[in-house]
């Protein structure tokens, strides 16, 4: 298993990859969608609802449960 540097690490490295995406749908000029419009296109259908709370509870589960 690896440590708590090694996962505040990855957490850090996903959160950027994030911004990084985010500030590429910004800057691209509707050629890439924005996180925004991927959630909303996610929660229009049922099994896409499902799945973001399916990964909201993993992502608790595993992040502040500790």
């Amino acid at each position: 298993m690896i440590g708590r540097e090694g996962s505040l690490l990855i957490w850090a490295l996903l959160g950027a990859a994030l911004a990084g995406c985010q500030i590429v749908a910004l800057v691209g000029r509707g050629r890439f969608p924005g996180l925004g419009t991927l959630v909303r296109r996610a929660t229009a259908n049922p099994v896409g609802r499902g799945v973001l709370v399916l990964a909201w509870a993993w992502l608790g589960w595993h992040a502040f449960a500790r």
